[in-house]
Protein backbone atom coordinates (compact mmCIF):
# COMPACT_ATOMS: atom_id res chain seq x y z
CA UNK A 1 0.00 0.00 0.00
CA UNK A 2 1.01 3.56 -0.47
CA UNK A 3 2.58 5.43 2.30
CA UNK A 4 0.51 8.09 3.88
CA UNK A 5 2.02 11.51 4.03
CA UNK A 6 0.74 14.24 6.17
CA UNK A 7 0.49 17.74 4.85
CA UNK A 8 0.66 20.71 7.12
CA UNK A 9 -2.03 23.33 7.27
CA UNK A 10 0.29 25.93 5.72
CA UNK A 11 1.11 23.68 2.75
CA UNK A 12 -2.55 22.89 2.23
CA UNK A 13 -3.44 26.59 2.40
CA UNK A 14 -0.72 27.34 -0.20
CA UNK A 15 -2.10 24.55 -2.41
CA UNK A 16 -5.63 25.94 -2.15
CA UNK A 17 -4.35 29.45 -2.86
CA UNK A 18 -2.51 28.32 -6.01
CA UNK A 19 -5.51 26.31 -7.19
CA UNK A 20 -7.73 29.38 -6.70
CA UNK A 21 -5.25 31.49 -8.69
CA UNK A 22 -5.22 28.94 -11.52
CA UNK A 23 -9.03 28.73 -11.53
CA UNK A 24 -9.18 32.53 -11.64
CA UNK A 25 -6.73 32.51 -14.54
CA UNK A 26 -8.80 29.90 -16.40
CA UNK A 27 -11.95 31.91 -15.67
CA UNK A 28 -10.29 35.07 -17.05
CA UNK A 29 -9.31 33.20 -20.22
CA UNK A 30 -12.87 31.91 -20.62
CA UNK A 31 -14.17 35.44 -20.12
CA UNK A 32 -11.74 36.70 -22.76
CA UNK A 33 -12.78 33.93 -25.17
CA UNK A 34 -16.45 34.75 -24.54
CA UNK A 35 -15.77 38.43 -25.26
CA UNK A 36 -14.04 37.51 -28.52
CA UNK A 37 -16.89 35.21 -29.48
CA UNK A 38 -19.43 37.95 -28.71
CA UNK A 39 -17.43 40.44 -30.81
CA UNK A 40 -17.27 38.03 -33.73
CA UNK A 41 -20.97 37.26 -33.39
CA UNK A 42 -21.81 40.97 -33.37
CA UNK A 43 -19.49 41.54 -36.33
CA UNK A 44 -21.15 38.71 -38.23
CA UNK A 45 -24.61 40.06 -37.45
CA UNK A 46 -23.52 43.50 -38.67
CA UNK A 47 -22.11 42.04 -41.87
CA UNK A 48 -25.32 40.08 -42.45
CA UNK A 49 -27.38 43.23 -41.84
CA UNK A 50 -25.18 45.14 -44.30
CA UNK A 51 -25.52 42.36 -46.86
CA UNK A 52 -29.30 42.35 -46.42
CA UNK A 53 -29.41 46.13 -46.85
CA UNK A 54 -27.28 45.89 -50.00
CA UNK A 55 -29.55 43.12 -51.34
CA UNK A 56 -32.63 45.27 -50.73
CA UNK A 57 -31.00 48.22 -52.50
CA UNK A 58 -30.06 45.98 -55.42
CA UNK A 59 -33.62 44.67 -55.64
CA UNK A 60 -34.95 48.23 -55.55
CA UNK A 61 -32.55 49.23 -58.32
CA UNK A 62 -33.47 46.17 -60.41
CA UNK A 63 -37.19 46.88 -59.94
CA UNK A 64 -36.66 50.49 -61.02
CA UNK A 65 -34.83 49.34 -64.13
CA UNK A 66 -37.59 46.85 -64.95
CA UNK A 67 -40.20 49.57 -64.45
CA UNK A 68 -38.26 51.84 -66.82
CA UNK A 69 -37.98 49.02 -69.34
CA UNK A 70 -41.70 48.34 -69.05
CA UNK A 71 -42.46 52.03 -69.70
CA UNK A 72 -40.18 52.00 -72.74
CA UNK A 73 -41.85 48.85 -74.07
CA UNK A 74 -45.29 50.40 -73.56
CA UNK A 75 -44.14 53.49 -75.47
CA UNK A 76 -42.67 51.29 -78.20
CA UNK A 77 -45.95 49.37 -78.44
CA UNK A 78 -47.90 52.63 -78.70
CA UNK A 79 -45.52 53.86 -81.43
CA UNK A 80 -45.92 50.60 -83.35
CA UNK A 81 -49.72 50.88 -83.15
CA UNK A 82 -49.55 54.46 -84.42
CA UNK A 83 -47.26 53.40 -87.28
CA UNK A 84 -49.60 50.53 -88.13
CA UNK A 85 -52.54 52.93 -88.25
CA UNK A 86 -50.62 55.28 -90.56
CA UNK A 87 -49.67 52.38 -92.84
CA UNK A 88 -53.28 51.18 -93.01
CA UNK A 89 -54.38 54.69 -93.97
CA UNK A 90 -51.60 55.01 -96.54
CA UNK A 91 -52.40 51.64 -98.10
CA UNK A 92 -56.08 52.60 -98.04
CA UNK A 93 -55.30 55.79 -99.94
CA UNK A 94 -53.15 53.86 -102.41
CA UNK A 95 -55.89 51.30 -102.99
CA UNK A 96 -58.47 54.07 -103.32
CA UNK A 97 -56.21 55.90 -105.80
CA UNK A 98 -55.59 52.71 -107.77
CA UNK A 99 -59.32 51.93 -107.94
CA UNK A 100 -60.01 55.57 -108.85
CA UNK A 101 -57.43 55.44 -111.65
CA UNK A 102 -58.98 52.24 -113.02
CA UNK A 103 -62.43 53.82 -112.75
CA UNK A 104 -61.24 56.93 -114.65
CA UNK A 105 -59.70 54.78 -117.36
CA UNK A 106 -62.95 52.79 -117.71
CA UNK A 107 -65.14 55.88 -117.66
CA UNK A 108 -62.92 57.64 -120.16
CA UNK A 109 -63.19 54.67 -122.50
CA UNK A 110 -66.97 54.56 -122.06
CA UNK A 111 -67.72 58.28 -122.36
CA UNK A 112 -65.08 59.50 -124.77
CA UNK A 113 -65.28 56.90 -127.52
Amino acid sequence: MAEEQSVGMGQFGEFVKRMDERFDHVNQRFDHVNELADQRYDSLNQRLADAEKAREQNLLHINQRFDGLERRMDQFHADMLQMRNWLVRLYGLMVFGFIGAIALILFRDLFFK
